[in-house]
């Protein structure tokens, strides 16, 4: 029976592979996302953004609140049967019926505490995303655990192009804050169709395996409630304090500063899952599973943060326009608010994996308890400024508490979790270095027609002083497992290939 376990190598080699798989596809959908933004915010105002904020974030609130990570859960089951599926689904279609009557019931009220009557019909009409995201086809999971993350890219592309479509079109004929919403809803109805396409399924309403899931479930609805609270609070506060345009900026700069983390972080969770549960029962391969994982993350995600905040006025010039340069300080703080999470990226699916979703909820509920003070004091006395102060100290002491919980889960000690990216860190700060002196004269270019060669350059000389440093201080320490040998291994593969081609 031995034999019949994954080997290390297999199964570094099956995670990088899906990994790689599903960072494509939230990279491609979140560049359809981009383009999609560039064009609305083009077309529409800051205040529109403003408005539709407030809403969304009011809808994703009561979403996480009643969020059941299904999903997850199948995986982390030893077996799967039709009866789990059917459970799941009608789990499913009773949140969206509950999720629905929550957010129209509260639409009025809502209304009146934001003094905009706009509100009602939007979080009426909003409402229809989430219930939708949750009746994708529960066979789809089948797809992960055979580390096939195909299904996965075309599903979420397919509904980033239909939200686009729509989305661009009517304000392109109308000019008005409800093509927002339309591409808000648009993916999700267009995501659950394909994935019946992809997973057949014929729906049977059943709560019989309702015990195997609760475990995971329970623990897992109530961490991402609280952790939509702590993550929405700010837009909600805001809403209250200083005016559509500046929160239509605030939104855009968070929205910008959260991308690389959902593009590296939560499109990693399926693949790292399967993989950390197929060495759960040892320790040390968890471990270095865990702490390669995490350099990966780091390493992609570091630089991109460093060189976004960096060079945030002429990105967002360049992309938005002039109208949104009141954005730009904001983005550059949020940036380093970011960074701290990409330290421990794998940790929500490492406690799923060890069957201990509850210490990602108890770190939740820290986050939580360190942002509620300090984001409502600074709302109120220092308005945005007062917001981005407040995220910063809540990733700090975050990112402390997390490293605690992995030191707790499988005994990495605190010093080797900091110590294992020691080269991105390095890098990432000659990287800074060298293309210092080339962004401050970005500040000083205003036409399109120089910044966009100017802008090419410094991250053409950004990313290859990174590169770089990381190839060669890799080589320095002994060319370990990790991002860089699974890149080499890419590289060497094509040469052969071109190789064997021109003879």
């Amino acid at each position: 029976m031995e034999s019949l376990k994954p080997s290390a190598h297999s199964i570094r080699s099956r995670t990088a592979a899906g990994a790689t798989m599903m960072i494509a596809s939230r990279l491609i959908s979140r560049c359809i996302d981009f383009a999609a933004l560039i064009i609305l915010a083009r077309l529409l105002s800051p205040e529109d953004f403003g408005l539709i904020a407030i809403a969304m974030s009011v809808v994703m609130i009561v979403e996480a609140i009643m969020e059941l990570p299904l999903g997850y859960a199948l995986v982390a089951l030893p077996t799967r049967t039709r009866a789990h599926y059917d459970t799941v689904f009608t789990l499913q279609v009773l949140r969206g019926l509950a999720l629905a009557a929550i957010l129209v019931a509260s639409s009025w009220p809502l209304s009146q505490i934001y003094n905009d009557h706009r509100l009602i019909w939007l979080i009426c009409a909003l409402s229809a995303a989430p219930a939708s995201r949750g009746l994708t086809s529960p066979r789809i999971i089948e797809f992960s655990m055979e580390f096939d993350f195909w299904p996965n890219l075309v599903i979420e592309v397919s509904g980033k192009l239909t939200a686009l479509v729509l989305s661009v079109g009517s304000a392109w004929l109308t000019r008005s804050y409800w093509s927002l919403a339309i591409g808000a809803i648009a993916s999700p109805v267009t995501m659950f169709i394909v994935s019946f396409i992809y997973a057949p399924y014929l729906p049977v309403f059943s709560l019989r395996k309702w015990r195997d899931l609760a475990e995971y479930v329970g623990w897992n609805t109530f961490g991402q409630a609280v952790r939509a609270l702590a993550w929405q609070m700010d837009s909600l506060m805001l809403g209250r304090f200083v005016n559509r345009f500046e929160l239509g900026a605030f939104s855009m700069a968070a929205n910008l500063a959260a991308l690389p983390g959902q593009i590296l972080i939560d499109q990693m969770m399926n693949p790292l899952l399967v993989a950390f549960r197929s060495v759960r029962e040892d320790t040390r391969r968890l471990t270095m599973a865990y702490q390669r994982s995490a350099t990966g993350i780091v390493t992609l995600g570091l630089p991109i943060m460093v060189g976004l905040s960096m060079n945030a006025e002429p990105i967002l010039r360049l992309a938005f326009g002039e109208k949104w340069l009141a954005a730009a300080p904001i983005l550059r703080w949020l940036c380093w608010a970011v960074i701290p999470t990409f330290f421990y990226g794998p940790l929500a699916a490492l406690a799923i994996s060890l069957e201990k979703p509850r210490l990602i909820t108890r770190l939740v509920v820290i986050e939580f308890v360190v942002k509620l003070p300090l984001m409502f004091v600074g709302v109120v006395y220092e308005g945005i400024a007062g917001a981005v102060s407040a995220r910063l100290v809540t990733a700090l002491v975050v990112v402390g508490c997390a490293m605690l919980t992995v030191r707790e889960l499988i005994g990495l000690r605190i010093r080797d979790q900091l110590l294992g990216s020691w080269r991105p860190t390095i890098s990432v700060a000659v990287m800074a270095v060298v293309i210092a002196p080339l962004e401050i004269s970005l500040g000083e270019i205003s036409a399109y027609y120089q910044l966009i060669p100017r802008l090419a350059i410094v991250v053409g000389v950004g990313a290859a002083a990174y590169a770089s440093l990381m190839f060669l201080t890799w080589s320095l320490v002994g060319r370990p497992d990790g991002l860089e040998s699974h890149i080499a291994g890419l590289l060497g593969s094509g040469m052969q290939r071109v190789r064997r081609a021109s003879r």
